[in-house]
């Protein structure tokens, strides 16, 4: 999908709980990540993403790696 913005580069650590995904960042909102990915090995570690916003408090992931 194109998009005339470009993608939001983020930092904080990766909470994973019943209801999703959520990237939790300092100083900042709570995000929730919408990917077909199994992030596990990720969990409860810092992280840097990339996604687009695709609402308020939403996040259409496209890349994550360790911080």
């Amino acid at each position: 999908m194109t998009d005339s913005r470009a993608p939001l580069r983020l930092h904080g650590i990766l909470r994973v709980n019943e209801r999703g995904l959520f990237l939790e960042v300092e100083e900042g909102p709570l995000w929730r990540l919408q990917t077909d990915s199994d992030l596990r090995t990720h969990q409860d570690r810092p992280v840097r993403i990339e996604a687009w916003q695709r609402g308020a408090s939403v996040l259409e992931l496209l890349w994550i790696g360790p911080a």
